[in-house]
């Protein structure tokens, strides 16, 4: 069975390139297609030109991890395709995050609340206490 939170058959890398918002910069290229379902999945690419298999690979490993890092603020029911470019080899892990952000929040996906669920539920648990001392 297929995971959810990733896109790996070809027709789904290519109904997102054919119907999805292209955004970009100098590292990456996204493209963001709009799903009905409440999930949202990821894809990743990175061709023959960013380099040998070391890099392109190295590529796809700090997209996976920005995207880890980056998915709590991210607004589900999307489709992601994240294809990574030439200079994203220099790039720390933290850049990386930093210009996969830029680009989620041109295309409006992400919320600019940097809190986590644990953070959130946190807030919740103290306005909770906050509500029994009161009483």
């Amino acid at each position: 069975m297929q995971d959810p939170g990733k896109l790996k058959k070809r027709w789904e890398f290519q109904r997102a390139y054919q119907k999805g918002s292209k955004y970009w910069n100098r590292y990456f290229v996204i493209y963001v297609l709009h799903t009905r379902f409440n999930y949202l999945r990821l894809g990743i690419t990175a061709s023959k030109k960013v380099g040998k298999s070391v890099q392109r690979n190295r590529v796809k490993r700090l997209i996976r991890e920005s995207f880890r890092q980056l998915r709590p603020r991210i607004k589900t029911g999307h489709d992601i395709v994240v294809v990574g470019r030439t200079p994203a080899c220099q790039l720390t892990c933290q850049e990386a995050q930093d210009e996969l952000a830029a680009l989620f929040r041109k295309a409006s996906i992400l919320s600019n609340s940097p809190r986590t669920a644990k953070e959130e539920q946190r807030r919740a648990t103290l306005q909770a206490s906050d509500g029994h001392e009161a009483a």
